[in-house]
């Protein structure tokens, strides 16, 4: 290019940059024709089209350019920017790629990709492109930004915390850092930073919506749901119209079992921006919750994206999903998701659904967790072709279809008067709940209760929805004529704290290898108090009886506002009614307990009377 047509070219650039649009269209328009196949001309005609709406121009005139003037990074980048602005993040992304290979790793739309990258989930690579955009421009304030915010994403928080500390040190005041850095520290649960920071933000710029957001966030971290309700409101109210707000208004107002109004701002989260899973995602947990099962179901298959527990984690199967294709000679897979729990709870879908592939002239393949093989071939061979464990690799010749076991009640349109109530649908081992009952006849006249009092250690919610064990062994450890038996795995020193509390309590829970050794279990004992955990669900799946302990946010399972569940009819539930607070709840659990001590003692008596 001649020096005359690249001053061109950065002129127009500069103009562009400046907002002058027309002052840019105008050198364009008298010095353009001159040089119509030079690739920084046609750049620069290009982002001026693009910045007109005038999409398709813009890529026309590109693509010919781009024929002559093989990979032109000045040409590549627009048409990256193109296909971003018309929601091809894919083909955008090929295009950023295909210019990074030429080496400049320090220009500003490297920036602009790693961006991408991170919307694609591709944490990994933006992570890479960002620490070497970072050492070739380690002055760039906005670099580190990028850097930090590629790690957050990828929720490698105390490296996003460094990296945020080096865009700060470069440039205090940049956008969103402090923001970001509030919400990196929160996730480390370092409250004192987060407090420093918004408390910071909000003194330079009080009407600052995301800060207020992040308070909330933090406030509900802290388990304090009616301070956050004055932040989140802040945030709402300052910017009704922002997605992130009006999600931390539906999270605040479940904890405060405002149905209502957490349905409110789930749904207007989504409306403002439906192509959002993680809106979807807590939409669907409010609507099944409520029992509103046609919207939930289907909004329930935003999962895959939008819970974070799930997101990322779609296996990678050689064949494809089964959505309605002729089952005639064919076979499909239904595989297990999530946890043991929702396994137990959809395999009650599992004959229906085999009966009807059958009948379809197909056959179906249940891919169990290993922990429940056992069990679910039991209950479960004389319905499906076979269980085979999830651990062992798929004979992709045998499978011609997939479908995951949560997708079975938005297949079959279940409705809460649909879940086959009344009857229990897995099989215990007759022998091995024989030998646990032989082992109780010593101690005939007393109840048998099993006890779990926490959920899986790294669920997010299971700090509010664990009962402290020395709480419980207070509240239910004076109630007579009852021997406790804890379920809780690998909990020895918790339940020897419960003994020392005064509770009779024996702990069996070395001798379960698995989950049909937990039902065998639990088939012996009269009664299962358990919060919200695998065992709630199996003790429901085998029609035991059981009373099931909820904090304020149930699972969707539980539904609001009544103590059965149209799930398993052998469930009682007992609901905390203020936010963390446990002693009422077992102050009516232990008022129940003693009850059915009473009526058992009388049914006993009238037994050996007779």
């Amino acid at each position: 290019m001649s020096s005359a047509m690249a001053s061109y070219s950065e002129r127009i650039d500069e103009l562009m940059a400046e907002g002058d649009l027309v002052g840019a269209w105008r050198l364009l328009e008298a010095h353009g024709a001159s040089r119509p196949g030079d690739p920084g001309i046609v750049a620069a005609a290009g982002r001026l089209l693009r910045l007109r709406g005038r999409h398709t121009e813009a890529r026309a005139l590109l693509d010919r350019t781009l024929q002559g003037a093989l990979d032109d990074t000045r040409v590549v980048t627009e048409l990256a920017y193109v296909a971003r602005d018309l929601g091809e993040r894919e083909v955008a992304d090929g295009w950023f790629e295909r210019a990074y290979r030429k080496g400049t790793e320090g220009e500003q739309w490297v920036l602009d990709w790693i961006d991408l990258l991170c919307g694609l989930c591709r944490f990994d690579v933006a992570q890479r492109v960002a620490a070497t955009y970072c050492e070739r421009m380690p002055g760039s304030a906005s670099g580190w930004f990028s850097l930090g915010l590629a790690y957050q994403l990828g929720k490698r928080h105390d490296q996003a915390l460094d990296a945020y500390e080096r865009a700060m040190r470069l440039d205090h005041a940049l956008p969103m850092l402090r923001n970001n850095m509030a919400a990196a520290y929160i996730a480390t649960e370092n409250y004192h930073e987060v407090q420093s920071l918004l408390r910071d933000v909000l003194r330079d710029d009080p009407g600052n919506a995301l800060a207020w957001t992040n308070l909330a966030t933090m406030l509900l971290k802290r388990g304090d749901p009616t301070a956050a309700q004055v932040a989140a409101e802040r945030a709402c109210s300052l910017a009704p119209n922002y997605p992130v707000a009006l999600q931390c208004c539906a999270n605040v107002f479940s904890e405060l079992q405002q149905w209502d109004m957490a349905l409110h701002f789930a749904q207007r989260a989504v409306e403002l921006e439906p192509a959002n899973m993680s809106y979807v995602w807590s939409l669907a947990m409010l609507q099944l919750l409520r029992g509103d099962y046609a919207a939930g179901w289907l909004n329930h298959e935003a999962r895959w994206d939008g819970s974070p527990e799930l997101n990322g984690n779609w296996p990678n199967l050689p064949m494809p999903r089964w959505t309605g294709q002729s089952l005639s000679g064919k076979s499909v897979a239904v595989w297990s998701e999530q946890g043991n729990g929702d396994v137990l709870q959809f395999a009650r879908c599992l004959p229906l659904v085999a009966r009807n592939v059958r009948q379809a002239g197909g056959k179906l393949i249940f891919i169990c967790y290993a922990s429940l093989l056992t069990l679910m071939q039991r209950s479960l061979g004389d319905e499906v072709e076979a269980v085979i464990p999830s651990e062992q690799p798929l004979p992709e010749t045998a499978i011609d279809y997939h479908l995951p076991l949560g997708s079975l009640p938005f297949a079959l349109g279940v409705t809460p008067d649909q879940l086959f109530a009344g009857t229990s649908y897995l099989k215990t081992d007759h022998a091995k709940v024989g030998a646990w009952r032989s082992r109780h006849e010593s101690d005939t006249g007393r109840l048998k209760v099993g006890l779990v009092w926490s959920g899986g250690r790294t669920h997010q919610r299971n700090p509010l929805r664990s009962v402290e064990p020395r709480v419980l062994a207070s509240a239910l450890g004076a109630v007579r004529g009852v021997d406790f038996v804890s379920l809780q795995i690998g909990a020895g020193s918790e339940t020897k704290a419960m003994r020392e509390a005064g509770m009779s309590v024996s702990d069996p829970t070395g001798e379960l290898g698995s989950f049909d050794d937990t039902a065998a279990l639990l088939h012996s004992l009269d009664l299962v108090i358990t919060v919200c955990t695998s065992v709630a669900h199996l003790a429901g799946a085998l029609g035991v009886r059981a009373w099931v302990l909820l904090d304020v946010r149930p699972h969707w399972t539980w539904m609001i506002e009544r103590n059965d569940s149209p799930w398993y009819p052998s469930i009682r539930l007992y609901r905390q009614q203020v936010y963390g607070q446990w002693e009422p709840v077992l102050t009516h659990v232990a008022r129940d307990l003693a009850a059915l001590v009473v009526t058992a003692t009388h049914q006993l008596t009238q037994k050996a009377s007779a």
